[in-house]
């Protein structure tokens, strides 16, 4: 049975989609680092992500490459990751090269991650 692509897509109340959006993630978060991308997160009411590519990939479609392919991994494990994260991924120059069985299992890694943090987070809160 075919999918229909809008099943395949982030809602758009997923995304973050302004730069004043990304900038409170990028100064009020946390960081957390894996060998694909650096991840910088903080609790919020919903669960949202940003997706960004340092300059430092050379060439505009080898960054839009990159981005997609990082989104992909994201969607792949968004059910793991907690409904009240806020969530910018910056890919590193080696997510255009990397297998993507790697990335995905980087992306399923920073889910871990950031469910144990996000409980600590609560716990020091409670």
């Amino acid at each position: 049975m075919p999918t229909s692509p809008a099943v395949l897509t982030l809602p758009r109340g997923e995304r973050l989609r302004r730069s004043a959006e990304f900038q409170a993630v990028f100064q009020h978060g946390s960081r957390l680092e894996r060998p694909s991308f650096v991840a910088l997160w903080r609790r919020a009411e919903t669960r949202r992500a940003g997706f960004a590519v340092s300059r430092q990939l050379r060439g505009a479609a080898k960054r839009n490459r990159a981005r997609r392919r990082v989104r992909e991994a994201y969607r792949q494990v968004r059910a793991l990751i907690g409904a009240d994260v806020e969530l910018v991924v910056v890919a590193r120059t080696s997510a255009a090269r990397r297998p993507f069985p790697e990335l995905v299992e980087d992306m399923r890694r920073l889910a871990e991650n950031l469910a144990r943090a996000s409980r600590a987070a609560a716990e020091t809160q409670a």
